[in-house]
């Protein structure tokens, strides 16, 4: 199967479904299918050659050369899609309110291909309550026939599929494709220890870890408010805070912790890959994400992975699989503001109960949250729009 993916951002500062798209392609071409990439510079600066050198790596890629309002004016845009929609069999669109998705509809149409769409969270109340009537406008002009032609929507967790189909009536049939969080499978030593070694300060001390962007939605705000609490019964612990964000919002941040002294509290690492992200994971105890809105959270699914017992919010998407497993605490959103600092305390304290619900969330999400069990429920929705699709006209040489 050729597949052809097309997502506005494939910069890792855009999150997370520019690492669904990759892991996506890395396992599905393990099993012998093809895929190929169409994207935008949206959030690169300076570094577009960088990141196409880096995904042209797995996948050919190819980079429009416009981005937003603009891509509907660009004759070359439009000849570029087209020519790599004709070369696939299906095509996966990624995320909504950008013009690259009408183009893909037409050229779709056109063409005699079949799309899916994965809105990634973007129909949540919370995403469109985010620029309201921007938003409002724009699916009422474009963004609805986008959605209605779509063959699937894919979604990744049922909670997403129930508030996206209580939002828009007219959505079309459904396919809930878990995502995963693959991590090393052992080696937590080393791991450790280099991340003690890049950040010595850490050494010797309990962690309690967030990582993610550094974004209000994130709930760092409520994590910041607790610490004084927290450190009252537990006055050594760090909290390690991994990830990126505007400077504004760093700036904020470490003007917060320096002005209620707990700066030597708080280390922020910024955003981390590879080993160090990993060991950023392995020296902690606790895991902490008190989003106001997550789609799925692949944060999550890796924390358990590495059986770390996770506090989440219950507008963290995926907060059934950490109940149904016991993997951690699920707190009310509305309640979190009087409920996290306690029950953060009641889990340090506990520390057997803490490890036994990180071993639960490791056996549950090596066995439910892989990448390799995501891109098999996901070829699985590919083959079944197909069988139902009318006979596609010969793919056009790649």
């Amino acid at each position: 199967m050729r597949i052809l993916h097309v997502i506005p951002y494939m910069h890792p500062r855009a999150g997370g479904p520019p690492v669904a798209v990759e892991k996506f392609i890395h396992e599905s071409s393990r099993l012998g299918h093809v895929s190929e990439i169409v994207t935008t510079s949206l959030f690169c600066d300076g570094d577009t050659s960088a990141l196409l050198q880096r995904l042209n790596g797995f996948a050919t890629t190819t980079c429009l050369p416009q981005r937003g309002a603009g891509l509907l004016l660009s004759q070359t845009a439009r000849q570029k899609i087209v020519e790599r929609i004709q070369s696939a069999h299906i095509v996966h669109v990624h995320t909504l309110w950008n013009p690259i998705n009408t183009l893909v509809r037409r050229s779709c149409a056109s063409n005699d291909r079949p799309y899916v769409l994965m809105p990634h969270g973007m129909l949540d109340p919370y995403s469109l309550s985010m620029k309201r009537w921007r938003k409002s406008a724009y699916l009422w002009a474009i963004e609805s026939r986008n959605l209605s032609a779509a063959q699937r929507m894919i979604y990744t967790t049922p909670e997403e599929a129930e508030l996206a189909t209580r939002q828009i009536a007219y959505l079309p049939k459904a396919a809930v494709v878990p995502l995963g969080g693959d991590a090393p499978a052992g080696g937590f030593e080393d791991l450790s220890a280099q991340f003690l070694n890049n950040f010595p300060v850490a050494r010797g001390r309990r962690q309690v870890l967030f990582l993610g962007r550094l974004d209000f939605k994130k709930g760092l705000d409520r994590i910041f408010a607790i610490i004084p609490s927290v450190l009252s019964a537990f006055p050594d612990l760090l909290f390690t805070i991994v990830g990126d964000g505007s400077p504004t919002v760093v700036r904020q941040l470490k003007n917060m912790a320096a002005a209620h002294g707990f700066e030597q509290n708080v280390l922020m690492t910024g955003m981390l890959n590879g080993a160090l992200k990993w060991g950023a994971y392995a020296c902690a105890e606790l895991f902490l994400l008190p989003s106001r809105q997550e789609n799925f959270a692949i944060t999550v699914a890796e924390a358990m992975q590495m059986g770390l017992p996770v506090v989440i919010s219950d507008r963290v998407n995926t907060w059934p699989y950490v109940k149904e497993s016991r993997a951690g605490l699920v707190l009310v959103d509305n309640e979190i503001e009087g409920t996290l600092g306690n029950s953060l305390i009641m889990l340090l304290q506990n520390p057997c109960m803490a490890k036994d619900m990180g071993k639960r969330g490791q056996e549950f999400a090596r066995t439910n949250l892989t990448w390799m069990r995501a891109t098999a429920c996901l070829l699985s929705c590919y083959d079944e729009v197909l069988t139902d699709w009318p006979e596609i006209r010969p793919l056009e040489q790649a």
